[in-house]
């Protein structure tokens, strides 16, 4: 038997409990039947770690591993066997491949401590502007419109990593996104204008590149 719902009106407490008791009396004239023991159907605890296997072995393939008639492996095609001193010969002359630049730099030197002062005043204005952290990171992007007029932006790329080691560059990072044809080397905005000038001068960029912050934008170029 299942569970019983007694429904009685609002208002009517106070003779809820000899409800309750003429509920019982009328109920008990019902068989009540023990519900079964629940079995798991998953093995005992003895048996948890053991795997779970088949109740037959799997089928035993006989008979012999090619069963086209003589007929039929007449036609089927045969790999040319090529001599082992002339393949050898020819993966010798396979140019050797070359190793790729890497992706992405980072330079981590002491160097002097930059204050507000060595700002020019046109910097300092836009750092008052866009209310920046002296030590926030910004990002110079190199674009292909700056690579003169071959726009080979992996050579100002060779030409960065040589210029990595530089102390005007300490405390950078850099990486070139090939898919977007650009370069971006991030720096704190206290070093940001001489970075950036530097760059200009080293890499010999046409044009003006421009200095990126997040959540403002490009904020000031060179």
């Amino acid at each position: 038997m299942g569970d019983v719902v007694l429904h009685y009106r609002p208002g009517s407490v106070a003779g809820l409990s000899g409800l309750l008791e003429r509920a019982e009396r009328l109920l008990e004239s019902f068989p009540c039947r023990t519900p079964p023991v629940f079995t798991p159907w998953s093995p005992v605890a003895a048996d948890r770690h053991l795997p779970i296997r088949p109740a037959k072995p799997p089928p035993v393939i006989t008979g012999p591993p090619h069963r086209l008639p003589p007929e039929g492996r007449r036609h089927l095609p045969r790999e040319p066997e090529v001599p082992r001193l002339a393949a050898e010969e020819h993966h010798d002359r396979r140019p050797a491949p070359q190793a790729p630049l890497k992706r992405s730099w980072s330079v981590f030197t002491q160097s002097r401590v930059l204050q507000d002062e060595s700002l020019s005043k046109e910097f300092r204005g836009v750092v008052a502007a866009y209310k920046l952290h002296l030590h926030q990171r910004a990002k110079w992007v190199i674009g292909r419109h700056n690579c003169g007029g071959g726009g080979d932006i992996e050579q100002v790329w060779r030409t960065l990593n040589q210029r990595a080691r530089s102390s005007r560059l300490s405390m950078c990072n850099a990486n070139i996104r090939r898919e977007r044809a650009e370069i971006w080397v991030f720096c704190d905005v206290v070093r940001s204008e001489e970075v950036g000038r530097f760059l200009k001068e080293e890499l010999q960029l046409s044009g003006r590149i421009e200095l990126c912050v997040h959540r403002r934008g490009n904020v000031f170029s060179v």
